[in-house]
């Protein structure tokens, strides 16, 4: 079994540009609050544990988004190499008590805070190392790893984000579905879609 007593860390991957949707997507507004705060406030719904926002472009916009909320956030200088090297930054604030991490992304906007204790169950209680969302055919974050791939998620650089370690450990993960998790913004209608 995976470390069920152990804290789960949370990364919320926010360094993108958003250059295909005109704006920064951690800004879009879906109610009150920015789409970052929302994802920020759900992880830290869900368990009282470290949450850290890795930002990248737009960082000086975006900080004000979250900086009320008890979340570590940091700047990765090299988000421009791809969603890896946000990743590898995230993980090297993990702290020693970590014994999973949880990947989030900003742009799925109907993440719950009931899906996410899902998952955490699901991790909690399966002989497995990932746990992912199942959506659209494939599978995704939101995704909890085990303490036993941090060095390989650590490790990942460039455009590699943690599906090829999904795949690569396929063996050893576990899917909840998540229909909705197919729902991401990267073009001006994807997000009209979102808000109708």
């Amino acid at each position: 079994m995976p470390e069920q007593g152990s804290n789960i860390a949370i990364i919320v991957l926010a360094a993108g540009a958003s250059t295909r949707l005109g704006q920064p997507k951690q800004l879009l507004r879906l109610g009150e609050k920015p789409l970052l705060a929302q994802i920020c406030e759900t992880a830290l719904s869900i368990e009282n544990q470290q949450v850290i926002v890795v930002l990248g472009a737009n960082c000086e916009a975006i900080k004000p988004a979250v900086e009320h909320l008890p979340v570590e956030i940091i700047f990765n200088e090299k988000w421009p190499e791809g969603m890896g090297e946000s990743i590898a930054c995230g993980m090297s604030q993990l702290r020693p008590d970590a014994g999973a991490v949880l990947l989030l992304l900003c742009d799925q906007p109907f993440v719950t805070t009931d899906f996410l204790k899902e998952l955490v169950e699901k991790w909690r209680n399966s002989p497995v190392q990932i746990v992912a969302s199942s959506y659209a055919g494939t599978f995704g974050p939101p995704a909890i790893f085990g303490q036993k791939l941090f060095p390989e998620l650590a490790a990942l650089h460039g455009q590699q984000g943690a599906k090829k370690l999904m795949e690569k450990h396929r063996p050893r993960l576990a899917l909840v579905d998540f229909p909705d998790g197919a729902v991401d913004i990267d073009l001006p209608e994807d997000w009209e879609r979102v808000r109708k």
